[in-house]
This record gives C-alpha cells, sequence and structure tokens, in this order.
C-alpha cells in the first residue's frame, strides 16, 4: 500500500468524525463526545507515527 493512500485515508476518516460530532450534535452525551474526540485524537497519533517513521527511514537512507 502507498503511504501517501494510507494517510489519505485516515484524513478523510478525521474529517468524517469532525462533521459528524459538529452537523449531528443533538442527543450526543458526554460519552459520544469522548469517543469521537478520542477517535480523531488516535488518527492523529497514527498519522504522527506513520510521519515518524517515514522520517527515520529517510535518515537512515541519507546516511549510507
Amino acid at each position: 500500500m502507498r503511504v501517501d493512500i494510507l494517510i489519505k485515508r485516515l484524513n478523510d476518516e478525521q474529517a468524517s468524525l469532525a462533521r459528524e460530532a459538529l452537523t449531528r450534535p443533538q442527543g450526543k452525551d458526554g460519552y459520544d463526545y469522548g469517543r469521537v474526540v478520542g477517535m480523531y485524537a488516535g488518527l492523529e497519533q497514527a498519522k504522527n507515527l506513520i510521519n515518524a517513521i517515514l522520517e527515520e527511514q529517510e535518515t537512515r537512507n541519507s546516511n549510507i
């Protein structure tokens, strides 16, 4: 799988979560809000980890 496609899918999922939380807040309780915030943060962490791994690989390759 290409990494740029993976990052795009993670961004798309984050945007979907944010839209859902903002467009349908009625009937949501604190648990639902916390769940969405946690999922959003988890996706952000996944993107950060992927970027860190890519940077590490680039650094290793440039030191060879």
